[in-house]
């Protein structure tokens, strides 16, 4: 038996491209204003910058759905950490290299 609110579930709509796009560059440009926030620790800014590269790599995946040339092709990781504040850069390189040493000891 269908009750009024699972009647208005199967009418929501998803969401549409463009409304998808707005989302992930809204969102891509207040996780930037986190990370010139000074009161933030190291540790938080290391985090908001994986969340990030996340939703940066969700809008070139979104933009190359739709056609569009990727908008982040011209900056690598790399010239992107000398961006970064040194503190946070040094941590990124210590767990970087962490990282791929634990994942040379793995066997496939």
């Amino acid at each position: 038996m269908e009750t009024p609110d699972s009647k208005e579930k199967q009418q929501k709509q998803t969401p549409t491209h463009e409304a998808l796009l707005q989302t992930e560059w809204a969102t891509i440009k207040q996780l930037e204003r986190m990370l010139s926030d000074p009161e933030l620790t190291v540790k938080e800014k290391t985090n908001v910058a994986s969340v990030l590269a996340f939703h940066a790599n969700t809008l070139n995946k979104l933009l190359s759905q739709n056609g569009q040339k990727d908008q982040f092709d011209e900056l690598n990781l790399g010239d992107y950490v000398r961006d970064v504040e040194p503190r946070i850069a040094r941590h990124f390189r210590r767990d970087f290299k962490i990282w791929k040493r634990t994942l040379s000891y793995r066997r496939y």
